[in-house]
């Protein structure tokens, strides 16, 4: 009896202890304890660690560094959207001009995939059809009036474009013998548009280049906005480097102020980065070249399938260089451009931006 009461007794003084440590380590130690990197325990989820770390760094994986000064300011700001991606899309992004992107042509030759301009409620600025065709061959015959096409693609651009407050030629891909039937086609559809805003998209220039396919000069006396497309400096076959460096971009403001009217230019500006590996393991290889790279990647063995095709698997290793804008370098680039007095500027393309640039931008509105 004396025993069992003393292993009693003994079981409380112990239980008590346990009791009291358990307390004292949940003070000094708290499941939330940590540093600013310390976002997530043991057990938490790849997706759950990812969703803390945004929401810590404002939508960033990085730590940010603190903006500081003066929102920037800019009369028009003009934002493409793509008319497939618009899930989440912020119409409360101080945007004046919307380019909804994009009616295309057809393999006839027809005007298609026109945008439903009544997608972009609630937006209440101006919204701008875009046109694009990134084919050469269908370019070629639809503005080589000797093959009637010309004609009736004008004149579905202007029935198109009366839902909208202007209409924005973007064709990228021109060929060379082109050059003639592209500057006329694009001067036959300013006199079509009457009453709307015409803007013409032209790729990065930082000089004059004997016979162009995009001669700023001509285009900015046929245009009511020159879109300048700033970006793409460095691409996805390119060495690595930036979408648009800040030096660059300034130089191709600089060109475009001295033959385009200030109050044409749109300096357009990149809502995208890249990132390039040092080392392609994808793709189709000659015998003797698969084997030195199985050489080279240690492989001493294959297996074969039903069909007695050799199958090789083997780990590899790739470097990534990434470049890309966010609020931080866009502000930078905004900043260079206002301070150029350059009025106008677009953003390729909406959705696909960092939220918090918005905070640093602002509009005197009015066209």
């Amino acid at each position: 009896m004396i025993y069992r009461r003393r292993n009693c007794m003994m079981n409380r003084v112990r239980n008590n202890l346990l009791l009291a440590l358990f307390f004292i380590s949940s003070v000094l130690f708290p499941a939330n304890a940590g540093g600013k990197k310390d976002t997530g325990t043991a057990t938490q989820s790849p997706g759950d660690r990812a969703a803390g770390i945004l929401a810590e760094n404002d939508g960033a994986a990085y730590e940010r560094e603190p903006l500081t000064g003066e929102p920037v300011a800019f009369k028009e700001i003009w934002g493409f959207v793509m008319q497939y991606s618009m899930d989440d899309l912020d119409f409360d992004a101080p945007v004046t001009d919307i380019a909804f992107f994009s009616a295309i042509i057809d393999n006839y030759g027809d005007l298609a995939e026109i945008p439903d301009r009544s997608k972009l409620l609630p937006f209440t600025g101006r919204a701008h059809l875009v046109f694009s065709c990134d084919n050469k061959a269908l370019v070629h015959f639809a503005l080589d009036p000797q093959y009637n096409i010309r004609g009736k693609l004008e004149d579905a651009l202007v029935a198109a474009t009366a839902q909208y407050d202007g209409l924005v030629i973007d064709m990228e891909y021109i060929p060379a013998l082109d050059r003639d039937n592209f500057l006329s086609f694009l001067a036959d559809m300013k006199g079509k548009l009457a009453g709307k805003t015409y803007s013409i998209c032209v790729p990065a220039r930082t000089r004059t280049i004997t016979d162009d396919m995009f001669p700023y000069a001509e285009i900015g006396a046929i245009a009511d906005r020159v879109i300048i497309m700033a970006y793409d400096e460095h691409w996805s076959r390119s060495l690595p480097g930036p979408v648009a460096s800040l030096d660059w971009c300034a130089g191709i403001a600089d060109y475009a102020l001295t033959v385009i009217p200030r109050e044409k230019i749109v300096m357009g500006l990149p809502f995208y980065g890249r990132t390039w590996t040092d080392e392609n393991h994808a793709g189709a290889w000659r015998y003797r070249t698969l084997n030195r790279r199985l050489i080279n990647n240690g492989v001493t063995s294959i297996t074969r399938d039903e069909g007695g095709v050799a199958i090789v698997e083997y780990p590899a290793t790739v470097n990534v260089t990434g470049y890309f804008d966010d609020a931080w370098s866009l502000l930078l680039k905004c900043r260079t451009y206002a301070g150029k007095n350059i009025e106008n500027i677009s953003f390729w393309c909406l959705n696909q931006e960092d939220p918090v640039f918005w905070n640093w931008l602002t509009t005197t509105g009015g066209q």
